[in-house]
């Protein structure tokens, strides 16, 4: 205890001693009394207070006095025994409305009952110890009040970072540097397990060291700070992530890019955390990031070179950096320029001689040349060609200019190695093509020109032509009958004078039917060619005619056409027929193509007919053969048996199980038309190889179409064999069978539908379609008549209402209608074949006359007359009379006077 504490409580003591001695005071001395009992009160009690490192705390020293106006000269100490000042504001000067003030880390206030209390702004450990408060009580009793500030510091991570990067394969502090009073114990957790001090972790006072560090460090760390005095325990999780130094690929070496265009290099580089790129040119030490034409992207490390230049050529470096830091790598980078052809030149040399086409071309690397003939894909090879040891390619490379002579030589040069010819330059960087001409010259040839012989006959004008190949072209000119000029001849003119030559013969006696020679003439030589113009004639007689087949409608003959020259063919063949009763003149003709059938139809049974043959070619029809044949055609019968197709002899194979369709080919019927046909199909099975008929399995139907030739037969079995024979039938009865054999498929079939009848005819169709657009413009026009007052029917209906005499023609048209089959028209009468109308128009009769034709022979026609009662008297009298023999009609029409005779 010091010296003032000891005397203040020896004057403590010495009081309580008096007033235990003394009698009560009286009033004079009451005041000195009380002055006794004067003492200082510190608020918060307590002779220690702990406080907190950094809080605001207030001290408050009170008097116990009776009197405290009395209390005089109060302050507080500080530990080293200093008066700590009252509160002084300062005014900082601020561009504001509000004014601001600054205030001292401790300082004391007084208050209105003279208490006095002291302030901490913000509680620093230095600031810890004895603060003292005194005081004067009515100027002669010195009062003073002790306590201790103690101060605590809290837990506080001063260097402890929540993300921290070691790098794989160093020695590595995770760093957790902690304060605290009193002091704190600090341990270690990763991924919530307690780490010990071992060979690859060392616990250090302010880290945790890690030793040789791996991948697998990467995680979690928590440092764990406690004080066990004041029970505090803090931890601070440390995300520990480890970084891997970048290592970049090796690039290929040298990279070639190609000039003029854009080019791309990649560099490859691998580390933790990813890396950022950067390139620099080596020579320049230029960061190309910001360079002209060239860009680097910084994640993936690709260097873009925009239109690449010459100059771009050289070595460049790739740096990859990440957090544990930089690896590089150089790259040698080649600039290709593509080739470029120089020169290549266009070769005339003549035929049998030796040519040499050149090519040069520029670039870097020299470029390889080859050439090729346009008329070929394939390009020539280096050397001799595999297939031509005439052509030889060689190519000669100076690589300090980068250039390369290319040529082509051809030995014995032909006229097939004339043409365009394609000089190709190849490098590393791409190609160039140009085209160029290897002309060979050659004398006149008519190669081209076939052996033909010209026609003419009767005079005819005739056209003779000659080209003659060459290079350069020929002149040509002619001779002919011998070596005479043709300039000289009227009756011939020629027409250009090369490489194409025409002239224009009238062959006006038989001498111009003669050989004609055109002589084509160049630098290189003379050549002759001879053309032949021969008079034609129409073909000899058929040199054989023979009957084939008859029917009693129909023959067929052998013919064999007359001898005639290959380039006068004979086109066709004329047949005349006719009745032994009847003249040629009466005769008919028809007219067949050389190599079809020679097939007559449409005979009457039982007839004789005389045949006669002529040859027709392009000069015209020959003479008549001078041998008649004689044929007598069958009486009517039975058609001829039918035909059923097959493409096995044997027996046809059905693509169904249990339907098969049988074609046909429609027979001759003999003088009576085939009304129907008859099918009959049986089960067969082979026995000791003869096909035996199973009588119990026959079915039969009957086709009445005529016209039709395919037949489907439905509900066989399957996987059997069947007989079918077709009859065709006509007036006269059934013709002999036509048979053939089938077997069905295996397994089971759906049923297919098939057209049985004969489908919708082309004509039909078209009627059909005629049909509706007809009732469409009908309903069109009576729209328009009804709406707009115009169209077809209205303009009839006005005609008729102007025209009464229409009208009553109208009526007498459709009240007799009937017996025309023809459109009534405007004469009024209607005609079919061998019928005449005649219409007569008086007073007071109107009479038709139908004058019927009935022809036994075409020559004598009958006439039958019918006169029709008139209907309406117009008051005019008019005659319309109309003949049709069958193939012309004549109309006739007069007007008579009332009282005329018709």
């Amino acid at each position: 205890m010091s010296t003032a504490e000891t005397s203040i409580c020896i004057s403590v003591l010495c009081i309580y001693v008096l007033r235990a001695t003394v009698p009560p005071p009286t009033r004079a001395n009451a005041r000195f009394a009380f002055a006794d009992d004067a003492s200082l009160e510190i608020l918060p009690s307590g002779d220690t207070q702990t406080k907190p490192i950094g809080s605001s705390i207030i001290m408050t020293c009170k008097p116990k006095v009776e009197d405290a106006k009395l209390i005089s000269d109060m302050k507080w100490l500080d530990p080293q025994n200093r008066v700590i000042e009252t509160l002084k504001l300062v005014v900082l000067p601020i561009e504001s409305t509000y004014q601001s003030y600054s205030k001292p880390p401790m300082y004391t206030e007084s208050h209105q009952d003279n208490s006095l209390s002291l302030y901490f702004n913000s509680l620093q450990e230095e600031q810890a110890g004895k603060y003292t408060c005194k005081g004067t009580y009515a100027n002669t009793i010195y009062l003073n009040k002790s306590v201790t500030i103690d101060t605590i510091v809290a837990i506080t991570w001063d260097d402890a970072p929540e993300n921290q990067y070691p790098i794989l394969g160093d020695n590595f502090a995770i760093q957790c540097k902690v304060k605290a009073r009193p002091p704190p114990l600090v341990d270690w957790l990763y991924n919530g397990e307690l780490i010990k001090t071992n060979g690859h972790y060392v616990i250090d006072t302010y880290a945790l060291k890690i030793n040789n560090v791996q991948e697998s460090d990467d995680g979690i760390y928590t440092c764990r700070a406690s004080v066990l005095t004041t029970g505090e325990l803090k931890e601070r999780p440390i995300r520990v992530e480890v970084h891997v130094r970048p290592t970049v690929e090796e690039l290929p070496s040298p990279v070639d890019i190609i000039e003029g265009e854009d080019a791309n290099i990649e560099c490859k580089a691998h580390g933790k955390p990813p890396p950022r790129y950067t390139w620099v040119k080596s020579l320049t030490q230029q960061n190309l990031s910001n360079a002209d034409r060239f860009g680097v992207d910084p994640n993936n490390g690709v260097l873009t070179i925009t239109n690449v230049n010459r100059e771009d050529a050289g070595e460049y470096q790739c740096l990859a950096t990440n957090a544990a830091g930089t690896a590089t790598t150089n790259v040698m980078v080649n600039v290709i320029v593509k080739p470029k052809i120089m020169e290549f030149v266009n070769v005339t040399e003549v035929e049998d001689k030796k040519a040499s086409i050149q090519c040069k071309a520029f670039g870097r690397p020299p470029p390889q040349i080859t050439f090729r003939k346009h008329t070929s894909e394939k390009p020539y090879v280096k050397g001799s060609q595999p297939d031509d040891d005439r052509i030889i390619l060689e190519n000669v490379q100076d690589a300090s200019i980068g250039e390369t002579v290319g040529t082509l030589t051809i030995d014995k040069l032909m006229r097939s190695n004339d043409g365009l010819y394609e000089c190709i330059a190849q490098n590393s960087g791409g190609e160039a093509r140009r085209n160029g001409h290897l002309t060979v010259e050659f004398p006149p040839s008519f190669a081209s020109m076939a052996n033909k012989t010209v026609w003419s006959w009767e005079q005819r004008p005739v056209n003779i032509s000659c080209i003659a190949e060459s290079i350069p072209n020929a002149t040509i000119r002619w001779t002919f009958y011998g070596d005479q000029k043709v300039d000289k001849d009227p009756a011939i003119k020629q027409l250009g004078t090369g490489p194409l030559s025409t002239l224009m013969i009238v062959p006006m006696d038989r001498r111009y039917y003669t050989s004609y020679k055109c002589i084509a003439s160049n630098l290189h030589g003379t050549r002759e060619h001879s053309i032949e113009l021969r008079e034609a004639t129409k073909p000899g007689e058929v040199q054989q005619a023979t009957m084939s087949e008859i029917t009693a409608t129909t023959i067929r003959f052998d013919l064999v056409p007359p001898s005639t020259h290959a380039e006068l063919p004979i086109r066709t063949i004329v047949v005349q027929y006719k009745d032994e009763r009847q003249t040629w003149m009466d005769a008919k003709n028809k007219t067949l193509s050389v190599g079809s059938p020679y097939i007559i139809e449409g005979l009457r049974p039982q007839t004789p007919y005389e045949f006669r043959f002529a040859a027709r070619n392009q000069v015209g029809l020959g003479s008549w053969s001078t041998k008649i044949l004689h044929e007598v055609t069958p009486v009517r019968t039975v058609p001829n048996q039918p035909k059923i197709l097959t493409s096995n002899p044997d027996y046809e194979l059905s693509t169904f199980a249990n339907q098969y369709e049988m074609s046909w080919l429609v027979p001759a019927d003999n003088g009576e038309p085939i009304d129907m046909y008859q099918i009959k199909y049986c089960e067969v099975r082979r026995v000791s190889g003869e096909w035996e008929v199973l009588e119990t399995t026959c079915q039969g139907q009957d086709i009445k179409s005529q016209g039709r030739t395919r037949h489907w037969m439905k509900n066989l079995n399957s996987d059997t064999f069947y007989k079918v024979d077709l009859r065709a039938h006509n007036a006269m009865g059934f013709s002999q069978p036509g048979t053939a054999k089938f077997k069905t498929a295996r397994g089971i079939d759906t049923t297919v539908v098939h057209h049985q009848g004969p489908l919708i005819s082309s004509a039909a169709i078209i009627g059909i379609v005629i049909a509706v657009l007809f009732i469409i413009i009908i309903v069109i026009d009576i729209i328009c008549c009804c709406a707009h007052k115009t169209g077809i029917i209205y303009y009839v209906c006005e005609r008729s209402r102007r025209k009464p005499v229409d009208e009553e023609d109208a009526k007498l048209g459709s009240l007799y209608g009937w017996r025309f089959p023809l459109p009534y028209c405007d004469q009024k009468m209607a005609n079919v074949a061998g019928v005449t109308a005649i219409q007569d128009s008086g007073s007071g009769k109107n009479t038709i006359r139908l004058v019927k034709h009935t022809a036994i022979d075409e020559k004598e026609p009958l006439k039958e007359e019918k006169k029709i009662t008139p209907i309406i008297d117009t008051g005019l009298r008019r005659e319309t009379s109309i003949t049709f023999d069958g193939k012309r009609s004549v109309s006739k029409t007069g007007f008579v006077g009332k009282d005329s005779t018709v």
